[in-house]
């Protein structure tokens, strides 16, 4: 068996509106679908190379609060931007809650990172290659 490429990576939602108005209007994804299975409901957005899946439960679920040092969890998701300043001004506008402001990083080939908090709680990473 040979893996050939990543096809999604899913994230259940606390706050499903917030979270669609968050990839949506503040990372600029386009949904591709909404499937209903029943129990739950899934939301497709595609990015380059991979998709995005955000689930919706029908019935309340446990809301579980991780530190960043957790072992054995999911840490972050990570996408590339073509202008890090830009997508700044875009998040502080949008009121999203910012971690890490955009930070020059020498040992990274000088690439510029900013790191910011989805309506769930999901630390997403912005990285602008360096210059």
């Amino acid at each position: 068996m040979k893996i050939t490429s990543v096809d999604h990576f899913t994230i259940n939602c606390f706050k499903l509106q917030e979270s669609l108005d968050f990839y949506e209007s503040v990372l600029g994804l386009s949904l591709i679908k909404s499937v209903d299975l029943g129990d739950h409901v899934i939301y497709l957005y595609q990015l380059p190379g991979v998709k995005l899946e955000l689930i919706a439960y029908k019935e309340e679920q446990k809301h579980i609060i991780t530190g960043k040092t957790d072992i054995g969890i999911y840490r972050h998701l990570a996408v590339r931007v073509d202008d890090i300043e830009e997508a700044y001004r875009l998040c502080r506008e949008a009121g999203c809650p910012i971690n890490l402001k955009p930070t020059k990083i020498k040992q990274l080939n000088d690439m510029y990172i900013m790191l910011i908090v989805d309506p769930n709680g999901v630390e997403v990473e912005m990285i602008q290659e360096g210059t």
